[in-house]
């Protein structure tokens, strides 16, 4: 499990905007200060810290 830090949240997605694509700071682990962007189906805010499972997938852009 690694720990990451929401830095800003970039918007909604999925077909009814249950999804909150976020992008997020690497705090622990071998990739620690890389900024990720990633999908998050629960409610969260900036500063919020979340618990990855992995690090290396990124989420595709919103278009």
């Amino acid at each position: 499990m690694v720990s990451a830090e929401v830095v800003k949240i970039i918007g909604r997605t999925g077909i009814y905007g249950e999804v909150i694509q976020v992008m997020c700071k690497i705090m622990d682990g071998p990739a620690a200060g890389r900024v990720i962007r990633r999908n998050v189906r629960t409610p969260v805010r900036e500063g919020d810290i979340l618990s990855l499972a992995e690090a290396e997938r990124e989420a595709k852009p919103l278009r």
